[in-house]
C-alpha cells in the first residue's frame, strides 16, 4: 500500500508511455500489454513523473479537481497498487529531483482513476513474435552489397 511519504517513478526500462489529449497510453514492452488512464489518472502519472511523493500528489489532485483529500487518497492508493502490480511504476528510495509537472486541464470533474488494461496485443505478438537481431542482420547484408 502506498504511503504519503513514498516516491515512485515510471518503469522506463520496461514501459513506453505518452500522454495524448489528456489520456495516458502505456505499453509494457515485455509482452505488448497496453494501458490507458483517463484525465485524473493521467494527472497522477504526470505528478509521479515529476517526482512528487504520494502525499503531495493527493493534495494536488484534490485541489485541481475539487475532490476531498480522503477520497483522492483512497483512490490513489488503489491506483498506485495496480500500477505497481502491472509493473508500470517502481518505488524510489530517494526523492530525486522534482520537475515541474504540466498544468492540469481545467474544468474536468473528479472521477476515480481507473487503469484500463488491454491484453490482446500480447496474443498478436505470440502469433508473430519479433525476431531478435533482425535489424542487425539486414543492415549487415545491405552493407555487403
Amino acid at each position: 500500500m502506498a504511503e504519503p511519504h513514498e516516491f515512485f517513478s515510471p518503469n522506463q526500462a520496461d514501459v513506453a508511455a505518452k500522454v495524448i489529449d489528456r489520456e495516458l497510453i502505456a505499453i509494457r514492452l515485455l509482452d505488448g500489454t497496453y494501458y490507458s488512464l483517463e484525465p485524473v489518472g493521467t494527472r497522477v502519472w504526470q505528478l509521479i513523473e515529476a517526482g512528487q511523493n504520494v502525499g503531495s500528489i493527493v493534495q494536488t489532485v484534490a485541489a485541481e479537481f475539487g475532490a476531498s483529500v480522503e477520497q483522492v487518497a483512497a483512490d490513489l492508493r488503489n491506483l498506485v497498487d495496480e500500477l505497481l502490480s502491472e509493473g508500470l511504476i517502481v518505488r524510489r528510495d530517494d526523492p530525486g529531483r522534482t520537475a515541474e509537472a504540466p498544468l492540469a486541464a481545467s474544468g474536468e470533474r473528479y472521477l476515480a482513476p481507473r487503469l484500463n488494461i488491454y491484453r490482446d496485443m500480447g496474443n498478436l505478438l505470440a502469433l508473430d513474435p519479433p525476431t531478435p537481431g533482425i535489424d542487425d542482420l539486414l543492415y549487415r547484408d545491405r552493407k555487403r552489397e
